[in-house]
C-alpha cells in the first residue's frame, strides 16, 4: 500500500521530483531548519500545550521561547473562543484510503465544532500577513493558499474514527499574521480535487514502484532545497539530517563504519 501525505506530494511537484525520494528517507535536523519552518513549529506546538491543557497560552510555564511565538498561539486560542469554536481534539493521527493501492496521511491540528453545530477541520497557519485574494475573470475569490493537496487529503474519510461518527467536510486554515486580526479561509473538497489528489498520488506511487525521481539541479533549485547537503554528499551531510526509515538508517550506519 502506496502512503501519500501533503509534504510529499509538495517534494514531488516542486520543480525537482528527487526532494521527494530524499524527503522519505531524512529528516532535517531542527536547528538546520530555516527560522519560519522552526517558528511554525513552536507556535503550533504552543497552541497544542493550551489547547490540551485548557489553559491560556500566558498561564503556562515555558522554556525560553520567543515572545511572538506565546503572542500568535494566544491570538489563536482567543479566535476560536471568540468565535465559539468547542475543541473536540488536537493533534489528530488521519489515515484514510483514496484507491485500493493508495492511502493518505497527515496530522490534523484541531477538530471543532462551531456554534451552529457542524464539525470543522483545522490547520493552524502562521504567515507575515493574511492571505491575500485572487480574482478570477469570472468573479469568483479564491485564496491560493486553500487549494493545495492538505485539503483533500484531511477532508477524505478515513479508514475509521474513535473522534466523530461522520468525517467534516468542511477544513478551515485559521492564518496568524504578525500582528494582524486572525483571520479563516474555509475550503470545501470537489470531486475534481478529488481526481487531481487521485492523479497526482499515481504519479508519485509510480515514481516510488520503479525507483524513479528525476533530479533537476540548478543555482535556484538547489539552493532553495532542504536536502542540498544530502543530494550533493558535501563534507559532513550527515550532522544536517536524522534517518526517516531503516533503510536510510541502514545507510547512515554503513557510512559510519
Amino acid at each position: 500500500m502506496f502512503t501519500a501525505s501533503k509534504s510529499y506530494l509538495e517534494k514531488f511537484f516542486s520543480g525537482c521530483a528527487y526532494r521527494a525520494f530524499l524527503y522519505r528517507r531524512w529528516n532535517l535536523k531542527k536547528e538546520f531548519m530555516s527560522k519560519p519552518m522552526r517558528f511554525g513549529i513552536a507556535v503550533h506546538g504552543a497552541i497544542e500545550t493550551s489547547l490540551r491543557t485548557k489553559k491560556d497560552v500566558m498561564e503556562l510555564e515555558w522554556d525560553p521561547v520567543e515572545v511572538d511565538v506565546l503572542d500568535r498561539a494566544q491570538r489563536a486560542v482567543n479566535w476560536l473562543q471568540k468565535n465559539g469554536y468547542e475543541v473536540i481534539a488536537t493533534e489528530v493521527e488521519h489515515i484514510a484510503p483514496l484507491s485500493e493501492t493508495i492511502q493518505l496521511y497527515g496530522i490534523i491540528d484541531c477538530i471543532a465544532k462551531a456554534p451552529s453545530g457542524e464539525i470543522v477541520l483545522i490547520d493552524w497557519k502562521t504567515s507575515k500577513n493574511l492571505w491575500a485574494p485572487l480574482k478570477l475573470e469570472g468573479g469568483e475569490i479564491v485564496y491560493v493558499g486553500a487549494q493545495g493537496w492538505q485539503g483533500p487529503i484531511y477532508l477524505t474519510p478515513p479508514y475509521e474514527s474513535a473522534i466523530l461518527e461522520e468525517w467534516p467536510k468542511k477544513m478551515l486554515y485559521v492564518v496568524i499574521p504578525e500582528g494582524e486580526t486572525v483571520e479563516a479561509y474555509s475550503y470545501h473538497k470537489t470531486d475534481a480535487d478529488d481526481r487531481a489528489l487521485l492523479r497526482a498520488c499515481e504519479l508519485v506511487r509510480v515514481a516510488e514502484e520503479d525507483g524513479n525521481f528525476p533530479k533537476n539541479t540548478g543555482t535556484f533549485t538547489c539552493n532553495s532545497c532542504d536536502f542540498k547537503q544530502v543530494c550533493w554528499q558535501t563534507i559532513g551531510w550527515q550532522k544536517y539530517y536524522d534517518a526517516r526509515n531503516k533503510h536510510a538508517k541502514k545507510e547512515e550506519e554503513g557510512d559510519e563504519e
